[in-house]
């Protein structure tokens, strides 16, 4: 049986990992898609403003519509029974 060195047992103990040095980050650029949402942006705010001044004529209110409700005949569907068979 041979006996152990002291170099034997040194390279057999864990070795602590190096720090990790902090990582930069670059700060992210304006591209297409955010003039996008900058033009949507613009364009809300100026529908906005449109509505705004279309309902200053109506004095901001609603002056009601049409009557949504329809008279209409009801007509005779596939599952109805044939005249006559009742």
């Amino acid at each position: 049986m041979s006996k152990r060195t002291q170099n034997s047992a040194k390279s057999a103990a864990p070795q602590a990992a190096p720090q990790a040095a902090p990582q930069e980050f670059r700060k992210p650029r304006a591209d297409v898609y955010t003039l996008l949402l900058v033009v949507a942006l613009l364009m809300l705010l100026l529908a906005t403003a449109a509505l705004w001044m279309t309902m200053k004529d109506y004095e901001y209110t609603f002056k009601g519509g049409p009557n949504p409700v329809w008279h209409r005949p009801a007509t005779g569907t596939t599952f109805d029974a044939p005249k006559g068979i009742a």
